[in-house]
């Protein structure tokens, strides 16, 4: 198992194994923080009670270890690393205590050897992943499916598949396997001898997981208590909040960089950290050959301004094939974020220069970034105005010949939407339907996560579905997977939790004018950069995926699609899978997403299970 995952931490490797309570652990070390052997995990609490291996950073463990230190609760410090800080922390608080006054990114196994249970935690916005499963009578947890994945009999979870072609990634706590599970973001939970089997199935695992930390709470306690200041007084608390959360993230002993896009969270990133150091910061970024997607140049002009060492490279069609084979590795669940190549690639063009990098993302979730935030109120005005005694005969009409007319069928499946959330994830979703593909697959609406009924407004409300499932399980699985795999530690200064708190206190109004998101981030980058070097349409990290799966991706395709592959996966729908790829190289519509989450779910069954 250890070695199966040696690409997130190849500098070190430790055992611990407690026969008499049955437990074992395994840890990699990816050195960043106290290089020394004082670092080394499984680490012992200073009383030898606790036992612990965790994957991340504590970027306030500095002011932790004084606090400790101060109250005179620290032991005697055998070195520096934030692991040591963290044990001390548990033995002095307990563990739920610890947990909430944590600020940074992590997965957390704890040994009590006392009390004879483990302890798994995970960080609140989801940054670093956690799974859990069952063989034969044992529980087994790692920080990738990869170990679980050596150990298990293959059987795939039909509604993870369903809800993977709705989404392009598998919602936790759900995985692809039966019987593994992930750990929700904000979550912990217990496990002893006598009650771990309890949890083997998803009701009692969900049943039996605790928070310490709650999305939902933030918003209403956001919604609660508004920001109430000027526009220039939430300037300046986004220039602290942010500007902290960047500091505390450039802690390393070891070389760090930024990856930089040139649009506007990246290119603040990259601001604070030229505020916040004396010596040159590097960023890095990625461009196409394909000018609607090219963003590079703009990523020059940012660097050059802020005097940064810049770095970037190209990613053609050709060497996205050659990348392609090794996705079902790296992302060791289906995954179809088409972003997933250049975030790969960059990733391997950061780990040649540096062994820590920043990363703009989660600001588009918390400051309403996305066109999606205000093309789908303005369509959902128009269709949510239609009784729904109306809606379905026209939605059914549209729906049957989905086929003929991929669009109708589309909007076939919006018309179909109950209400404005339902409506909202068949907007976003890759096939708001993914039964016409994939035998016993419930529309996207009935696998929505349920926003409390208390928070108002169609900006919160896909704000927060947002920060419920797709940055979790597709931007920041995306980041860190990626990342991990050339062994790169990613940090992204927009996740620490107070600014998150923060932004859910904001008016809608200071995140949105004339149609755009991110204003209040836009006003604040005008005071590092000219407007002219990010004032312009947002981009995103995308791919041309339609084009080239009619070009150079059509033989790897193809390949996929042949009858052999197809059952790996049986309940697929081999004939409507076969007539979408038809029509999709005749050019009567771009399918490209879509197909690309089918393709990359029968290349990760053609790897796994060949």
């Amino acid at each position: 198992m250890s070695q199966s995952i040696q690409h997130r931490g190849p500098d070190d490797e430790g055992f611990y194994v407690d026969e008499a309570g049955g437990v074992a652990m395994a840890h990699r070390r990816l050195s960043i923080l106290d290089l020394s052997e004082h670092g080394h995990q499984p680490m012992h609490s200073a009383s030898g009670r606790y036992v612990l291996v965790y994957n991340g950073e504590i970027y306030n463990h500095p002011e932790l270890r004084m606090e400790l230190e101060r109250t005179g609760q620290a032991p005697e410090f055998r070195g520096n690393s934030d692991t040591e800080t963290l044990l001390a922390l548990i033995e002095s608080r307990g563990i739920e205590s610890t947990l909430k006054c944590l600020n940074g990114m992590f997965a957390i196994a704890v040994w009590d050897r006392q009390e004879r249970r483990l302890l798994l935690a995970r960080d609140r916005m989801g940054e670093k992943p956690l799974y859990v499963g069952w063989l034969n009578n044992c529980m087994v947890f790692a920080s990738e499916l990869k170990p679980l994945l050596s150990h298990y009999s293959f059987e795939l979870e039909p509604q993870s598949v369903g809800r993977f072609l709705s989404f392009g990634y598998i919602p936790a706590p759900w995985s692809i396997l039966k019987g593994v599970f992930k750990l929700p973001p904000g979550c912990f939970q217990w496990y002893s001898i006598d009650d771990a089997m309890q949890k083997r199935d998803i009701n009692g695992f969900v049943a039996d997981v605790k928070r310490y930390w709650s999305l939902e709470e933030t918003a209403l306690a956001g919604r609660r208590q508004p920001f109430t200041g000027s526009m220039n007084d939430a300037l300046d608390q986004l220039d602290g909040l942010l500007g902290d959360a960047v500091e505390k993230r450039m802690l390393s002993d070891v070389s760090l960089g930024v990856c930089l896009s040139g649009g506007i969270d990246s290119s603040l990133v990259a601001a604070l950290m030229r505020s916040h150091t004396n010596g040159k910061v590097k960023t890095f970024s990625i461009g196409f050959r394909e000018d609607a997607f090219n963003e590079a140049h703009h990523a020059r002009a940012a660097a050059r301004h802020l005097g940064c060492e810049h770095t970037e490279a190209i990613l053609e069609p050709g060497a996205a094939l050659d990348l392609i084979p090794e996705m079902a590795s790296v992302y060791d669940e289906p995954f179809a974020d088409v972003s997933q190549l250049p975030t790969y690639l960059l990733s391997r063009l950061l780990k040649e220069h540096v062994k820590v990098a920043l990363s703009g993302d989660g600001a588009d979730e918390l400051f309403l970034g996305y066109t999606r935030y205000f093309v789908a109120p303005r369509l959902w005005h128009g269709y949510g105005r239609l009784p729904r005694r109306l809606r379905r005969p026209a939605a059914s009409m549209l729906i049957r010949g989905w086929m003929r007319n991929y669009r109708f069928w589309n909007l076939g499946q919006r018309l179909s939407a109950p209400d404005f959330e339902g409506f909202f994830g068949a907007f976003v979703s890759l096939c708001p339907n993914a039964g016409v593909l994939y035998h016993g697959a419930d529309p996207v609406w009935n696998y929505q996560d349920v926003v409390p009924g208390s928070l108002k407004g169609q900006d919160a409300r896909m704000m927060y579905l947002d920060q419920m499932g797709y940055l979790p399980d597709d931007i920041l699985a995306k980041v860190d997977r990626a990342s991990m795999a050339v062994s790169l530690e990613m940090r992204t200064p927009f996740m620490d939790h107070g600014l998150v708190e923060w932004a859910w206190s904001l008016p809608d109004d200071y995140k949105r004018e004339k149609g755009r998101g991110k204003w209040l981030l836009r006003m604040l980058l005008e005071r590092y950069l000219p407007k002219q070097l990010f004032d312009r349409p947002k981009q995103g990290f995308g791919v041309p995926i339609g084009v080239w799966l009619r070009g150079p991706l059509k033989p790897w395709a193809e390949e996929l699609l042949s009858e052999p592959n197809m059952q790996r996966c049986p309940r697929l729908k081999r004939e409507a899978v076969f007539e979408l790829w038809q029509y999709h190289q005749r050019g009567q519509f771009d399918a490209g997403h879509t197909l690309w989450a089918l393709l990359t779910l029968l290349a990760w069954l053609k790897y796994w299970k060949p």
